[in-house]
């Protein structure tokens, strides 16, 4: 069994989180590099204190790995219906809604589905042209 976290050790993680979460939100509007953006997501795990946390990657990194633009993600973060995952959001715009099994859905992850398509719709009109 293990031992509990001392106060001390809970105070630093507690810290470390805190430290991890602001560098996220401050984080400048520019591209970031694919080794920047991993380079987050290792220190935000490496702070993370339980198994959760480590399997609970922020899906702005993940936005970010994939799109490379924070505008975009930050708009989609904001307005992804609570239900739905960064992966699950990905999935809908991929495939069609028979092979997502969309008439198996309860109507509140319906409803949330069909938010998704106008919501990417609204961030990429938001996002800077380049």
């Amino acid at each position: 069994m293990q031992n509990p976290l001392s106060p001390l050790k809970k105070a630093a993680t507690a810290g470390l989180v805190l430290s991890a979460l602001a560098a996220l939100l401050t984080w400048p509007a520019q591209a970031q590099t694919l080794p920047q953006i991993e380079q987050m997501e290792a220190t935000q795990k490496a702070a993370a204190t339980t198994l959760a946390d480590r399997m609970a990657v922020p899906s702005k990194l993940q936005c970010l790995k994939v799109f490379g633009d924070q505008t975009f993600c930050d708009c989609v973060q904001k307005d992804l219906p609570a239900p739905l995952t960064f992966a699950e959001y990905q999935v809908i715009l991929t495939k069609s809604k028979s092979e997502n099994q969309y008439g198996k859905m309860t109507k509140e992850l319906q409803a949330a589905y069909d938010k998704v398509a106008p919501l990417r719709e609204r961030c990429v009109a938001q996002a800077p042209k380049k």
